[in-house]
């Protein structure tokens, strides 16, 4: 799918559309790819790549808004196929796409006997790939401008990029989920580094650009960044407010908590499957319900107010 600057792969995941996409953005050195998806993905990668008339040979760089293994777990199998490709990774993350064992042992802690299934092998970067950056950087690659800036709330390594020739900003998880043909966004908040002024300052960060269209990985392009954004900041502030209250009442005894409900976790989870569903059409309910995953999202809410209550 393309726009007039740049393109976007739907990677297929899980032989299912809808959940993980690739922009690429030509340049005159190679192609840039923000967010090349799991390992597991890399045959739907590769196909849309093919379909526009590129191979990976034709990728001079990878461009990770995160490390996550939805959007960056097949950075080091890339980088095995493609020695010469360069790796832009935020300085807090770079240490882990050098060497992702710690990472993967987290992520197994999570995911336990379906973490191959999920994601596929997780390879390492050789040093001498990655481009490290920390926020505040003017990027320039052949007739590309991008800045790149720290935007921390979803994730600790978390960046975003601004291309001045789409005037689009390619913002990861900042922004949420949003599939273009439902419309409907969902914030993404899994644990463990959710931090909501951050994110919040990061919202700002990226409105403080004035972009022409936002690009997320879940999923594709997002037109009116301003009222996007601003939707994303209400819900995200709402869904906090949410789970705080429902924290607080847990921490203040049983009598509080019954008051409250019996179980918050599942009430809300319950409550933001049914907003989603009266918003979004049938087709696009599964990939929401996934990608959006609500229990997550309170786990990563739920673990940032208490984090809170300790300080």
């Amino acid at each position: 799918m393309a726009t007039d600057s740049y393109f976007w792969v739907d990677l297929q995941y899980q032989q299912t559309p809808h959940l993980i996409a690739t922009a690429v953005l030509p340049t005159a050195e190679g192609l840039l790819l923000v967010d090349p998806g799991p390992t597991t993905a890399i045959d739907g990668l590769l196909d849309g790549l093919a379909a526009h008339g590129y191979t990976l040979g034709d990728v001079h760089a990878v461009l990770l808004t995160h490390i996550h293994l939805d959007h960056a777990g097949a950075t080091g199998t890339l980088v095995k196929q493609h020695p010469g490709l360069q790796v832009v990774v935020h300085r807090i993350g770079a240490p882990h796409v050098h060497d992702p064992s710690r990472l993967l042992r987290s992520a197994r802690r999570i995911y336990g006997a379906d973490m191959d299934r999920l994601w596929g092998a997780v390879e390492g970067v050789p040093e001498d790939n990655l481009n490290v950056v920390r926020g505040g950087e003017t990027l320039t690659l052949a007739d590309r401008t991008l800045d790149v800036a720290y935007t921390p709330g979803h994730a600790v390594h978390h960046v975003s990029y601004f291309d001045r020739l789409s005037r689009t900003a390619f913002v990861g998880d900042v922004a949420g989920m949003r599939i273009p043909e439902a419309g409907y966004i969902m914030p993404v908040t899994p644990p463990p580094d959710v931090d909501v002024p951050r994110w919040m300052d990061s919202i700002a960060t990226v409105r403080g650009w004035r972009p022409e269209a936002l690009f997320l990985t879940h999923c594709g392009p997002a037109p009116d960044p301003p009222t996007h954004l601003e939707v994303m900041a209400e819900r995200l502030q709402a869904w906090a407010a949410e789970v705080q209250e429902a924290v607080t009442a847990s921490a203040e005894g049983p009598a509080r908590t019954a008051a409250h409900a019996a179980d918050p976790a599942a009430a809300f989870v319950e409550e933001k499957l049914q907003q989603m569903r009266s918003a979004v059409p049938a087709p696009y309910q599964e990939a929401y319900a996934q990608f959006g995953d609500p229990h997550g999202s309170w786990a990563g809410l739920a673990r940032y107010w208490r984090k809170q209550d300790k300080r």
